[in-house]
């Protein structure tokens, strides 16, 4: 093709016609300029399709890592309502003075801790550190996701709380109340029933009470919103897979 361009130059010089040589000049010159233009094009279409390509990956990895997380946090919200529901009914019986020491043992069978949820952030952790969350087109999914660990966070620190009241709670409890299996062979001994007397009419016992049940409470409220988090986010995910497979 070069060989080609090369011998109409050279006849038009040897015709010494310089119109028809100017025209011929810019006509090549425009060829050049298309090829180039293509060319640019068609690398910029590869890449954009590349980007596609790894983008409907990270969505995918992403939605499998929220819906896990989703799984904890519903393992963990109904951990924690149903640790208490009897939470509950106990405060009411003592607030109504309405207390037996049978209540009081059967509640106190249980531990009130409900365990953390521990999530997952490997695929978001790996797009915000490699810069790879600009490879998201939706705006509105990407700045969801760099406020997902801020929410995230709110939640462990209520986690940590609740860890460190219920530890509080179980010093404070068995100083007042002795496992059976330390000291004593059953909880009908007339020992532990004068002790059970005292405590249920303790404000500090009543006070750490509520403070655990207001700790599950805000467990499971925080809980419901992180999982309402996670089905925005997924609906946008969703919806942006949608778009690619049209």
């Amino acid at each position: 093709m070069i060989k080609f361009f090369r011998r109409i130059r050279q006849r038009l010089l040897d015709e010494r016609n310089l119109k028809k040589y100017l025209i011929y000049a810019i006509g090549e010159i425009l060829l050049v300029m298309i090829g180039i233009l293509l060319a640019l094009q068609f690398n910029n279409w590869n890449e954009s399709q590349k980007d596609r390509t790894n983008e409907k990956k990270i969505l995918i990895d992403l939605r499998e890592e929220i819906q896990t997380n989703k799984q904890k946090l519903i393992f963990s919200i109904n951990r924690r309502e149903k640790l208490n529901q009897p939470i509950n009914r106990y405060l009411e019986l003592v607030l109504e003075k309405k207390i037996n020491y049978n209540e009081f043992i059967k509640v106190h069978k249980t531990s009130f801790y409900s365990g953390t949820v521990n999530p997952s952030f490997g695929v978001i952790n790996s797009l915000i550190s490699s810069g790879s969350i600009n490879l998201i087109r939706s705006d509105s999914l990407k700045y969801m996701l760099t406020d997902w660990k801020d929410n995230v966070e709110d939640f462990l620190d209520l986690e940590e709380k609740m860890f460190s009241g219920h530890r509080r709670f179980t010093e404070f409890f068995y100083d007042k109340f002795p496992k059976q299996e330390n000291k004593y062979h059953n909880y009908n001994s007339e020992e532990l029933e004068n002790r059970y007397n005292i405590i249920v009419n303790d404000v500090e016992y009543l006070n750490r009470m509520l403070l655990i049940h207001n700790h599950l409470n805000a467990g499971v409220r925080m809980g419901n919103e992180l999982t309402d988090y996670i089905d925005e986010m997924t609906y946008l995910i969703n919806k942006e897979l949608d778009l690619m497979n049209e």
